[in-house]
């Protein structure tokens, strides 16, 4: 249940309704109401939904994000420019519902550079309480009918490189790979990319304690081919329900630290979706920018 204190932010204020449209090849696509905005905002894919609602959770003051976070400039984080898509008012009225599912997402805290709270699938039982976005992640996989795939054991390489080759909007795909291994993994949606990550780590067999520190291995790693950003991460730590680490921008020779597979994700889009400011910025050479 969506619950609020006594004298604070009125429940529905509190909530975002995300009216889901469809989820083929697991691109989540719909669109967002809040009581704060006359009318709706479309998304396409799991990226825009979150600067959506990072945006919003900013304009309201609620939840307050207890730390910012971090970039490739060195400054303050630049402003994602994604255009709005108007779609209709705000009132969960029968027009405005999803055309697969319909969910009251309450997010309580933004610690730790993610999301806690609570999700409800509107009209059936189903309810989740999640630490993290990874943890949302699954909640949308298992709920709107993909699953979580299981990939099999992995070859316990705790480092690879994310070659993002294309960028729609704010959707990114590319492949996940690792010098020692001949085959590049494909992905088209974020979803695919946090289990092609997970399958890169170790295994933790049953009834073992998860391990907190992985040790980073130097290696050498060919650039890939007409590619727009690479980036070389590292996961050293999975705490909090997410992970920790470094990504490198190979282009730029730029390291960052992230402290969750959201602010990853995020650090990936800014450089990937700013490469014309870059260009200017530098005086460089850039493919070309997506469109954000």
């Amino acid at each position: 249940m969506l619950t609020t204190g006594p004298g604070l932010l009125p429940n529905a204020y509190r909530v975002v309704h995300i009216a889901a449209d469809g989820f083929e090849n697991r691109i989540l696509r719909g669109r967002i109401y809040h009581d704060s905005r006359e009318e709706g905002t479309a998304f396409t894919g799991l990226s825009e939904m979150i600067l959506i609602l990072e945006k919003l959770f900013d304009e309201i003051h609620y939840p307050m994000k207890s730390v910012d976070h971090r970039n490739f400039t060195e400054k303050k984080r630049w402003d994602f420019k994604a255009e709005t898509k108007e779609a209709g008012n705000s009132s969960l009225s029968p027009e405005h519902r999803g055309k697969q599912a319909d969910f009251m997402l309450h997010v309580k805290y933004r610690y730790h550079a993610t999301w806690q709270g609570v999700i409800v699938q509107s009209g059936t039982e189903k309810s989740a309480s999640f630490l993290s976005l990874m943890e949302l992640m699954d909640f949308f996989a298992e709920t709107l009918g993909s699953g979580v795939r299981l990939l099999g054991s992995g070859p316990g390489k705790k480092m690879c490189e994310i070659t993002v080759r294309s960028c729609e909007g704010c959707q990114m795909g590319g492949d996940v790979s690792h010098p020692a291994l001949p085959k590049r993994r494909t992905f088209i949606n974020e979803f695919d990319l946090k289990e092609e990550i997970s399958w890169m780590l170790d295994p933790m067999p049953e009834g073992e304690m998860q391990k907190r520190i992985i040790l980073p291995r130097s290696f050498q790693v060919a650039v890939g081919n007409g590619s727009r950003a690479t980036f070389v991460v590292r996961v050293l730590f999975r705490e909090n329900a997410t992970w920790q680490g470094t990504v490198t921008w190979k282009e730029k020779r730029r390291q960052v630290n992230f402290r969750s597979f959201m602010e990853l994700l995020l650090l990936m889009y800014e450089a990937v979706g700013h490469m014309g400011e870059w260009q200017e910025k530098d005086g460089g050479e850039e493919p070309d920018a997506c469109t954000a």
